[in-house]
């Protein structure tokens, strides 16, 4: 389970991707621990499951979006 890579890797290896060529996308901070983890570039999602409060900058990730089509700016 999150924070550990190993099923951002597989997915990985599955589409025939290094990690170093996939975006993960996570609303909380394991998931940008386990993208950092796995080698892929991170963007911290400002909606979805995030508990109140929560502070989103502080994850570090290499992005943040507050809604999904920010994401194809980073394409």
């Amino acid at each position: 389970s999150k924070p550990h890579p190993e099923p951002l890797l597989e997915a990985a290896r599955r589409l025939s991707l290094l990690p170093g060529q996939c975006i993960y996308v996570g609303d909380d901070e394991r998931d940008i621990l386990a993208g950092k983890a796995a080698g892929m570039q991170t963007v911290a999602a400002r909606y979805g499951y995030l508990g109140a409060g929560a502070d989103v900058s502080s994850w570090q990730a290499d992005a943040e979006v507050s809604a999904p089509l920010e994401l194809l700016k980073l394409l």
